[in-house]
Formats: structure tokens, sequence, C-alpha cells
């Protein structure tokens, strides 16, 4: 019987790996010049949403609420969405941020980071007043679902009555292989809890419509349309554009310099185990 030893894989071999990894993500390839914008918002309310669907976009929901206040339970849910994108989604980062004296965010079900990536690599985390949804693709099969659709659903667990602020404080999405990400605009919203939605906005902003004179004076982000269900929407303040969080990058390149070392080390193992 024959006995191989196997030496130890120098650190130098396992540094060059872990460059040639990051390199490659950093340097990107000439499908980058395909990643149009991406819209990237808040809807306060979900009717019609689906991963590959989108409904009228609400900015602001008046909500009638009278439970027990942050009693872990999902009171109502909100969707992140994205479009402007035909592709399927290989990683994102939406950070949400929220009044965290009126409303907690589930970190568990009904609150979904991969509605619209299943099967992908949650990097999602919490922190008081922010949740930091993302996830990534590190590995075939890819089984992103695409067009302009739920990216995220929201559990929120209600604490108080008033008007609720949510925005983003990053947002990023990458849809092509070895690509740069898309341009990124992001749009917050707000939910009337017991309240009302503020007055001089358009109705939602859904596309389709045009907005209020008020609204417009105000510099809205994209046209007004009538939008559906018992609660009054406005258009959402400013747009702000994201970019991808160095912690993404970091998890991007960690990811794949490990899939790379496993792979370079299986190939050096079978080498050794076979020609030895």
């Amino acid at each position: 019987m024959k006995t191989t030893t196997i030496p130890t894989l120098p650190v130098a071999t396992v540094a060059l790996i872990l460059a040639m990894a990051v390199l490659a993500l950093a340097s990107g390839t000439s499908t980058s010049e395909a990643q149009g914008p991406i819209q990237m918002g808040l809807d306060m309310e979900t009717t019609g949403n689906t991963a590959s669907t989108l409904g009228p976009v609400d900015g602001c929901y008046e909500l009638a609420w009278s439970g027990t206040p942050f009693d872990g339970v999902a009171d109502w849910t909100i969707d992140v969405y994205v479009s402007g994108d035909t592709l399927s989604p290989l990683a994102y980062d939406a950070w949400v941020t929220y009044d965290n004296n009126k409303v907690h965010v589930l970190q568990g079900a009904p609150t979904d980071p991969l509605i619209k990536m299943p099967g992908a690599g949650d990097l999602s985390g919490y922190q008081v007043g922010q949740a930091s949804f993302g996830a990534i693709y590190l590995e075939l099969p890819y089984n992103g679902i695409p067009g302009d659709g739920t990216l995220v659903r929201i559990g929120l667990d209600i604490g108080a009555s008033g008007v609720v602020t949510l925005g983003f404080a990053k947002g990023a999405y990458i849809s092509t292989p070895g690509s740069l990400q898309h341009p990124v605009s992001t749009l917050g919203g707000q939910l009337a809890i017991n309240s009302t939605c503020a007055v001089g906005g358009s109705v939602d902003i859904s596309e389709g419509g045009a907005d209020t004179p008020a609204d417009a004076a105000a510099g809205s982000d994209i046209p007004g349309s009538a939008g559906s269900g018992s609660g009054t929407s406005v258009d959402s303040a400013a747009a702000s554009t994201g970019d991808w969080s160095a912690w993404n990058y970091a998890a991007l390149a960690a990811g794949a310099a490990v899939a790379a070392a496993a792979v370079a080390v299986g190939a050096w193992y079978a080498r050794r185990r076979w020609l030895t």
C-alpha cells in the first residue's frame, strides 16, 4: 500500500491566489459598459408585487393600527423593489434605515432578503435603525429572477403611531458576471401609522402619470399616478445614488478567493495524489 505525504501549501501560493481573485474582481470586464441604471425603492403597500412583477408603488401609506407594541410579530410588510434591468441579479446591497422608536424590522419571516435571488448567500445584517440587506451568488447555478419586482420583503413590528420615514443608506446592484455595478438611484418611503401622509405630494410613484404642481415644485423624483388600496400615497423625497459598500466588496472578494483557493488546492492535491 502506497502512502502519499501531502506537504503544506506554501503561504505565498495562497497569497497569490487571493491577490489574483481580488484583482480579477476589481478590474471587471467589458460587460460593465452594458450596466444600465437601476431604480431601487420602497413600496409601502405590497399588493401586486412578486419577484418578477411590480404593482402600483406607494411612496406613503396610511395604516390603521391597533396592535400590541413591539410584540415580535409582523404588523405590516413593505418591499424593497428594483426596476430597470432585464437581467437576473447576481449581487445586491440594500441598506434600509428607519425610526427604531416606531418600528422594528423582523429578522425572521416574513422578512425575506432572497425573494429575487433564491439559493444565494445571504449577507444581511441588522442594527438598531438599519437593516443591511445583501446577497450574492458565488458559484453556479445563478438562479436570480429577472425583471422589475420585489428584491426584499420586510416584516415590520410596529411600536408607536406616527409617520415613519424609511430610506437607504446604500444601494447597489450587479447582474452581469465580471461586471461593475449598475448606477443605482434610491427612493425612500413613509408609513403613516394612525396618521396621514404629507400634503402636497402626488398619490404615488408608479410610472405613467403626472405629478401635482406642488410636488413638481418640490422637485419630485419620477412621475406619479393614482395608487390602489385604502391608503393614500405620496412621492418620496429626492433620489440618492448608492455605491457598492466596502463590506460587500470584501465579502465578494473573500468568497471568490476561497472558491479559487479550493479549486487550486483540489487540483494540486489531485496532481500529488496521482503522480507520487
